[in-house]
């Protein structure tokens, strides 16, 4: 018993101890929900009291914005200029107080950075090419005449030009490298010029003098810029040598044009856009009136560049109305001159070494022929005809002062002008220069010299290995070669080709016959009088008979 008790005594204690704890529990999360309580009430007060201050500051800033709606309202109704003005410079419509905008080319960003990027493609046509870069050109100088006034516009004109010289001299270099040397060899230093200032004026549309083209083509290759004056527009020109005091957007001095330095000028000068009384944006009367200048010439510049594109090269330019040669001639004339300078002057090419009279007599006819062909392909009123055809002209008169060699090129260039046939005056005049040749290797007077020698060949100094048939043959085959590469250059038709021979009843033609058949000949010729001797010895037996019998 005494143990029941016991146990029943140690069970009461665990529940007083487990009541005190539960009450120590109760009270604890009593407190932590009344602290919670309080926190979620500063919380919410907190929420309250931001949102109230934020509607607050709401109503002031709307209250602002409703004071200034009326004058920006009448501020983005001004011009289209406004939002030029705020893609450039992020000012999204707002009121251009000070006016104080410096307008450089580099805010046409991806037109300036094309422009400069440019460069000859030799997988291009130059036309293709003019016209590319032109496209460029006129959309900054539209821009330039669009945006600045006076020193400033002066400032940008100087470094779109210095580019654009860069440009040109590397397209003359590319692609018109080959007729300019040709030119220039040839002293004709007006054609040059011509050459020049036509590329300048496809690309601009507008004509400048030659002084002028020279100065412009020249600065591209200078580290200072020069003066822009000759290369301004005409509606321009009066103006700047005039008023160069005149108010502008800014002034720069032109040693800072190509590195886009500007200095500015002062407030009372370069306002495009000015504020009125009323605080209202208005722009300057005399910007206004040069933007629409503006459009104006790169209108006439366009109309210009579409005229020069034609076929005509008669096309007056927006200041002068001097003839401009086409992209579509300037290429025909580099390709004649790289052919007519390289491989198809025959009066120094490798395959032909002989230095006899004849010869030299038949290949400077056939370069002048060459000239008068590629002259009667380009245009009636090409400024390029005369001039390159003299240039291949020269190439020929410092040959033409030996007797022997004048003889074969009038004979032979007389004929084409008689005939206007490049295969008949090739093979008479080769002919002819042939029959005299070798009448020379015949007369003693003649044979001591080289060029008649005994193993002297037609186009070969010294036969060697070769007879003189193989030398003929060869010598032929190259010149037919050759005037194949001449008709490709100048863009004509092959069918216009030479095909030379000897004709067989010329008494120097059997050296072109091969031995075999000469051999057969003479073996006919055996065989034919052998045919003979027998019908005569026949005829002779016939005849005895007919006496033996009936006689």
């Amino acid at each position: 018993m005494p143990r029941v008790k016991e146990a029943g005594g140690d069970s009461a204690l665990p529940t007083a101890a487990s009541v005190a704890a539960e009450s120590r529990i109760a009270r604890k999360t009593a407190q932590m929900e009344a602290g919670q309580v309080l926190i979620t009430e500063a919380a919410k007060h907190a929420v309250e009291a931001k949102e109230a201050l934020e509607k607050e500051r709401a109503d002031r800033k709307a209250e602002k914005e409703d004071d200034s709606s009326k004058d920006r309202t009448e501020e983005k109704r001004d011009t289209p200029e406004l939002s030029r003005q705020s893609k450039w410079f992020g000012i999204e419509g707002k009121l251009l107080k000070d006016a104080n905008i410096k307008w450089t080319l580099e805010m046409e960003t991806e037109l300036w950075e094309a422009f400069q990027a440019w460069f000859p493609s030799g997988d291009e046509n130059l036309s293709e090419q003019l016209k590319e870069l032109s496209r460029l050109y006129l959309a900054l100088l539209e821009a330039i005449l669009t945006h600045t006034l006076g020193d400033e516009q002066t400032v940008q004109l100087e470094r779109l030009n210095q580019v654009l010289s860069q440009k040109l001299n590397l397209l003359l270099e590319e692609d018109l490298n080959e007729l300019l040397e040709l030119l220039e060899k040839a002293g004709q230093t007006e054609a040059v010029k011509i050459v020049k200032s036509s590329v300048y004026k496809q690309t601009t549309g507008e004509s400048i003098s030659p002084r002028a083209a020279d100065r412009f083509y020249t600065r591209g290759t200078m580290k200072t810029s020069g003066n822009t004056r000759y290369f301004m527009p005409e509606s321009q020109m009066q103006e700047y040598e005039s008023g160069r005091g005149k108010k502008g957007m800014y002034t720069a001095s032109v040693s800072n044009a190509s590195s886009g330095g500007l200095s500015a000028a002062s407030e009372e000068e370069g306002r495009i856009y000015s504020v009125t009384k009323g605080r209202n944006v208005q722009i300057n009367q005399e910007f206004d009136a040069r933007s629409r200048t503006g459009e104006q010439q790169i209108s006439q510049r366009n109309q210009v560049l579409s005229k020069v594109g034609k076929e005509s090269a008669a096309t007056p330019g927006v200041t002068g109305g001097k003839a401009a040669v086409t992209g579509k001639e300037l290429e025909r004339a580099n390709s004649f001159a790289a052919h007519i300078s390289g491989s198809g002057n025959l009066l120094k090419n490798p395959g032909i070494t002989a230095k006899n009279e004849e010869v030299t007599g038949l290949l400077a006819a056939l370069t002048s022929i060459k000239g008068q062909m590629y002259a009667a392909g380009s245009g009636k009123d090409s400024a390029l005809k005369t001039p390159v055809k003299s240039a291949v002209n020269q190439m020929v008169d410092y040959y033409l002062a030996q007797k022997g060699v004048y003889k074969v090129y009038h004979y032979t260039t007389n004929i084409y002008e008689k005939t206007k046939s490049p295969q008949k005056a090739a093979q008479e005049g080769l002919q002819y220069a042939y029959k005299i040749f070798m009448e020379k290797k015949e007369d003693g007077a003649y044979r001591q010299q080289e060029a008649y020698s005994e193993r002297a060949g037609f186009f070969q100094t010294l036969l060697k290995s070769q007879n003189m048939q193989a030398d003929l043959i060869r010598g032929m085959k190259l010149l037919e070669g050759n005037w194949r590469e001449f008709l490709k250059s100048i863009g004509e038709s092959e069918k216009k080709g030479i095909a030379l021979t000897m004709q067989k009843h010329s008494p120097w033609a059997m050296l072109m016959e091969p031995e075999e058949i000469r051999k057969d000949g003479k073996n006919g010729k055996e065989k034919l009088i052998l045919a003979e001797a027998a019908c005569v010895a026949a005829m002779v037996l016939v005849y005895l008979c007919y006496r033996l019998f009936f006689g």
